[in-house]
């Protein structure tokens, strides 16, 4: 189950549905997932779960699952 917060963070970010976000929610098959909006979802995890995301993790991101992984190695969930 995904963390609530990181569900939430996604939701206002790309502006969808909470109950429609899954770990296979991406670029790819979310339409509003742009380069411009992509960097406001690393400032809002930023700065939900006190992280700051590293030049070299930030393009690991393609999907909310990535995303879980580096929060997790970063020890955020």
């Amino acid at each position: 189950m995904l963390d609530n917060r990181l569900v939430q963070c996604i939701s206002k970010t790309f502006k969808i549905d909470a109950a429609a976000v899954t770990r296979e929610t991406a670029p790819v098959n979310t339409p509003s997932w742009d380069s411009i909006s992509h960097l406001n979802l690393v400032f809002e995890v930023e700065d939900i779960f006190d992280v700051r995301l590293s030049t070299e993790e930030i393009p690991l991101v393609t999907s909310v699952g990535s995303l879980e992984e580096v929060l997790r190695a970063r020890k955020a969930l």
